[in-house]
């Protein structure tokens, strides 16, 4: 999946917060109010077959809160969206449309104004917390992009089913075209499309100064109590903010050096055994999804998003013997930053968006969100962990954390809504040009 980075506004308004009663009225026809207002989101069922690739997408319940994402500051999508948004509230009274803060800034401070005859139209918007708990399918208009954007919103919570449109430049998850946008909106509300689903990965940072308090606390103690303090630990940080530290990617995740000029020395560990220690300018970590983004130009393979894997693909590393992996699905990567790095900061980025900066000693475990299996005690855990049933039960048997999200399977990863099943095989041909053959050009 490619990657695109949204250009900064200019001469932005920025919208005041919103009460639960408070409205602005952006123009003549169009009216922004809270989206605290609106009834918590309700998740789809997704029933597929051993047989087929696609599953179908079944609300118990209707659809009613729709969160639209655009590329910012786009004079061309804006007026997509404004249309899409008419034909929604014409059409289907009883559907809900929530944008984000900036896009209803970008509506009011444009002075957007609904086609006359179509009446008032009502939008919703509030905090990024607000939108996930209310938000009950995601529409893109723009690239791959747009839709990396719309998804880190829900990096630590379910997924809402993502319905794309391509309005943008190169991309592996635009498979409508906008100008058919009423038949596949109408397609998803009366239960009859089908989605993909794609697996994300997390990534959990460990810093050096919380590994060495953990190994002062463990001195004088046997192995017993030691595990049993590490399952303790752990529990105590679900019962806390046990997310801090843990990110969601659904493309990849990227360890570089960023401007400084020497190279990074990293030790490589898959299911608690050595692998190696590489010294090169980065690493890469990708999901099937992000196999034709960065990893693709890095020289891994390009695979098929219902593979069951984790990539490994080095950034040019200093051993030409350092080849790209591709690891399963169920592996547990961690990755220790060598203490004999020269670098200060390391850099680490997560779908193309900069995080805090890590150090010379610290470590990030990798595993996907599906298939790994975590067993406490076997080696050194991260500090937080995603909700697994497994992991759960060994803590407390018949029971889970109490701040539990993510906890039923089906509902893991990212839920694309597709017309074929063949729309990768066609996407690589057409957007990569696969297996093409060479082309002289004659000079004048």
């Amino acid at each position: 999946m490619s990657r695109e980075y949204p250009r900064a506004p200019i001469n932005k308004i920025t919208i005041r917060q919103l009460s639960d009663n408070k409205e602005i009225m952006g123009s003549e026809n169009l009216k922004v109010r809270s989206c605290s207002l609106l009834r918590n989101s309700v998740f789809p069922e997704y029933v597929g077959s051993p047989h087929l690739k696609l599953h179908n997408i079944i609300w118990r319940h209707h659809l009613q809160n729709i969160y639209v994402v655009k590329k910012p500051w786009n004079s061309s999508v804006r007026d997509a969206m404004i249309e899409f948004i008419e034909y929604v509230n014409q059409n289907f009274p009883d559907i809900n449309i929530i944008v984000s803060e900036d896009v209803a800034d970008e509506l009011i401070s444009e002075n957007i104004k609904i086609s006359k005859g179509k009446g008032q139209v009502t939008i919703f918007t509030g905090g990024i917390n607000d939108i996930v708990n209310k938000t009950d399918l995601i529409v893109t208009l723009g690239g791959d992009g747009t839709i990396l954007r719309a998804v880190s919103a829900f990096s630590n919570s379910n997924v809402p089913p993502v319905l794309s449109f391509a309005l943008g430049t190169l991309g592996f998850l635009l498979p409508f075209d906008f100008l058919k946008f009423k038949e596949s909106f109408q397609s998803v509300y009366d239960l009859r499309s089908k989605a993909l689903h794609r697996n994300r990965l997390e990534c959990h940072v460990v810093r050096k100064k919380d590994l060495e308090e953990r190994k002062q606390n463990d001195i004088g103690i046997n192995e017993l109590e030691r595990i049993k303090r590490i399952k303790q630990y752990e529990l105590d940080h679900y019962k806390q903010n046990h997310q801090s530290t843990m990110i969601h990617a659904m493309n990849d995740i990227l360890l570089h050096r960023g401007s400084q000029p020497n190279l990074i020395s990293l030790d490589i560990f898959i299911d608690n055994e050595f692998l190696t220690t590489t010294t090169a300018d980065g690493i890469l970590f990708s999901t099937p999804t992000g196999s034709t983004a960065y990893s693709l130009s890095a020289g891994g393979s390009i695979t098929h998003p219902l593979v069951p894997c984790i990539l490994l693909t080095p950034i040019c590393p200093r051993s030409l013997s350092f080849r790209p992996l591709i690891l399963p699905q169920t592996s547990h990567i961690m990755i220790k930053l060598s203490d004999a790095n020269r670098n200060v900061a390391i850099k680490l980025n997560i779908d193309g968006i900069p995080q805090r900066d890590l150090k010379p000693g610290d470590q990030i475990h990798v595993v996907s969100e599906n298939g790994t299996i975590y067993i406490p005690g076997k080696y050194e855990p991260p500090l937080t962990l995603l909700q697994r049933n497994e992991f759960d039960f060994f803590i407390e048997p018949g029971s889970k954390p109490p701040d539990s999200k993510i906890t039923n399977l089906k509902q893991r990863g990212i839920w694309c809504v597709s017309r074929t099943e063949n729309d990768w095989t066609k996407d690589i041909n057409e957007l990569l040009g696969f297996n093409s053959s060479f082309r002289g050009t004659k000079r004048n």
